[in-house]
């Protein structure tokens, strides 16, 4: 009753004539919007994919099951025979852009703070996924009367980048020595990835370094590795590596804002019992 199962890179089968379609194309199985982006990549283990959209999602392929009993790691197969961990966060660019709206602020129009000082923003305006917030809304501390305009911004830059770069040590966690590799670069991906911004947040708190590839359309591009692979009998991840995906503009690494870090982290401790109130 039910249809044979094919595994990644095996032809189901071919178009029969009569179809609006030229007969003996070979037709196989698919896959998700993320692990074609990720397969549009060529992503190797090791090597994170953090995406910076409405809302912000990271992701690697691994050999290994994930296993996550808190449920904030999704176990997704990938698009060829390994895994996809992902996570993904709701508050990413439009809640902070919203906040720079509210400031009456261009995107770009941050300004630092001194180092374990300034204003904290944890960004949930419409409650959150990572951490499990669902009635979380946005909360700001350490407001004073020096605070400026750009500092707050800068803030809800931190907290949102810092709630992924939590999900991305959830995703590496395990994964053959990854998550310590620091020397790897992240690869940004979404609008977010064109803001000066978002770009030196992720690089000041996470300690990589960042590229941003300059590949577009990274699902059609997955799709069409997957059909090319299936076509000349190879993996369809070392086809995209072939195409050179994954290139693009690359920022070196800087040291790690841990100031930054652990003053997020306590504010969020500490708040806890707040943000659980709706």
């Amino acid at each position: 009753l039910l249809p044979r199962l094919v595994p990644a890179g095996e032809a189901a089968g071919t178009t029969r004539s009569g179809l609006p379609v030229p007969a003996g194309i070979p037709v196989a199985a698919g896959t998700g919007d993320n692990m074609a982006g990720a397969l549009g990549l060529g992503l190797e283990p090791g090597r994170p994919a953090l995406s910076l959209g409405t809302s912000g999602t990271v992701y690697a392929v691994t050999s290994r099951r994930p296993v996550d009993p808190t449920g904030t790691v999704a176990g997704f197969a990938d698009a060829g025979r390994d895994w996809l961990p992902l996570a993904c966060t709701l508050n990413c660019t439009l809640a902070v852009d919203r906040i720079a709206g509210l400031l009456g602020l261009d995107r770009e129009a941050v300004e630092p703070s001194a180092a374990g000082a300034g204003p904290v923003v944890l960004p949930f305006l419409d409650g959150e996924r990572t951490p499990d917030l669902p009635l979380a809304s946005g909360l700001l501390y350490g407001l004073r009367h020096d605070t400026t305009g750009g500092q707050v911004l800068q803030a809800a830059y931190d907290g949102a980048v810092y709630a992924l770069l939590r999900a991305l040590d959830l995703v590496l966690d395990g994964e053959d020595g990854a998550r310590g590799d620091t020397a790897e670069p992240i690869l940004l991906l979404g609008g977010g990835a064109r803001g000066t911004a978002w770009r030196e947040t992720v690089r000041r708190l996470s300690g990589r370094p960042v590229r941003v590839p300059r590949a577009e359309e990274l699902v059609a591009l997955g799709a069409a590795a997957q059909a090319a692979g299936l076509l000349q009998g190879r993996d369809a991840a070392a086809v995209a590596r072939d195409w050179n995906t994954a290139e693009g503009p690359s920022w070196p690494a800087v040291e790690r804002d841990e100031a930054a870090t652990a003053r997020i982290a306590a504010v969020l401790e500490s708040s806890d019992s707040l943000l659980r109130r709706s």
